[in-house]
């Protein structure tokens, strides 16, 4: 079966393309963002071992203009090609992925997660952004809409599923778990001193914040959890925290801090999954607390690599199977977080409990086979 998937958040999709793949299906991705690459076949890289997808890169449009010129966004090497279905996401990739439904006159598969609506409380308490009211039923409406001109509802995380049960989806809902994927490129830690000199010589807890982010998700995601990094470098001295995804010099700059702990430790950008996977690899503990209701790729990526996490009950809210003290340490009371990493770091055994059941969480509820089955079975039911 040959299936076209368009969506704009490279990791999952590609996970969830690759986890199709397993299956025999012929897939190709295309990604809407702001960055282009030539259409190539691209081995995609899940706990099921890599996979090759071919991949097509188009410039990311304006919403109004997507909604208008659709026909006018598609890829040269998609033009002509017969597929059997559309995998799409909401927003921009769902109105360029109904025009080619439409015009094949093939069935189309919403994979929605992180409604924007489902998000006004995170937004207004971490992220002090009262106007968002303003979006909250014009939100609702426009996914309803794009539900509605779909033939199946996939949803990713139960918190979206939990917030789409008490709309008018008319529809069967189903939840699947999204897959991770890398995109190793041999990418060398020796390539970077600093990097190296932290695995090799250090102990350390690790996190990631982009402190470039838009300033809505800025204010949402990136600055409390930076916060609580500073604070625990700050009132754990002997702890080295390792911070990918912006450099000291931006984080002083925007975060309004004019002297950072020495044991804060900015690796900058990693642009390589390679170096990231050995980051996460070498880390003793992942501290990853998630402020919004949506898809978190970085506690995907930290159960995906096994590590012992640090995190809130949003979380759990994501994911309901995910368990206290069994996947992962589970809190809210982030004033308590430098005592609790010092509890856990001197806890050899929890440490590796929360290792294991991270594994396990992935394994049980994640994995790439775990994916394409339920996509398999989803895509079989409508295209016999």
């Amino acid at each position: 079966m040959k299936i076209l998937h368009i969506g704009s958040e490279l990791r999952h999709e590609l996970g969830c393309a690759a986890s199709l793949r397993l299956f025999g299906h012929d897939v190709v991705y295309v990604h809407v963002s702001d960055k282009y690459r030539p259409f190539m076949a691209e081995k995609v890289y899940t706990d099921a071992g890599s996979k090759d997808v071919f991949i097509s890169w188009i410039k990311a449009s304006t919403l109004l203009n997507t909604v208008l010129f659709s026909e006018y966004l598609i890829p040269p090497e998609i033009e002509g090609q017969q597929f059997d279905i559309v995998l799409t996401t909401p927003s921009t990739p769902f109105y360029i992925a109904h025009h080619i439904a439409r015009k094949l006159d093939i069935p189309l598969i919403l994979r929605v997660w992180g409604i924007r609506a489902n998000k006004l409380i995170d937004h207004v308490v971490y992220g002090k952004n009262y106007l968002e009211v303003l979006n909250f039923y014009p939100s609702i409406l426009h996914n309803l809409v794009q539900i509605w001109s779909s033939q199946a509802l996939v949803v990713l995380d139960d918190s979206t599923a939990n917030f789409l049960r008490r709309l008018p989806v008319f529809k069967k809902l189903e939840v699947v778990y999204p897959t991770y994927a890398a995109l190793y490129d041999n990418g060398r830690v020796n390539e970077n001193p600093e990097i190296e000199k932290i695995i090799e010589e250090q102990d350390y807890i690790f996190s990631i914040v982009t402190v470039g982010r838009t300033e809505s998700l800025f204010k949402l995601q990136e600055y409390p959890l930076f916060r609580i990094l500073y604070m625990i470098a700050k009132k754990c001295p002997e702890v080295n925290v390792v911070i990918a995804g912006s450099t000291a010099i931006e984080a002083k700059r925007k975060l309004g801090f004019f002297k950072c702990p020495q044991n804060l430790i900015f690796v900058g950008w990693v642009s390589s999954d390679d170096i990231l996977k050995t980051l996460y690899e070498y880390a003793s503990l992942v501290v990853i607390p998630v402020f919004f209701r949506s898809v978190s790729n970085r506690l995907l990526e930290a159960l995906f690599y096994g590590k012992p996490i640090l995190t809130n009950t949003t979380a759990s809210l994501i994911y309901n199977k995910l368990k206290h003290l069994h996947h992962m340490f589970i809190s809210d009371n982030y004033l308590e977080y430098p005592s609790i990493v010092r509890r856990l770091l001197k806890d050899d055994a929890l440490l590796q409990e929360l290792a294991s059941g991270a594994k396990e969480a992935y394994s049980s509820f994640f994995s790439a086979r775990k994916c394409g089955l339920a996509m398999k079975h989803i895509i079989e039911s409508l295209v016999r």
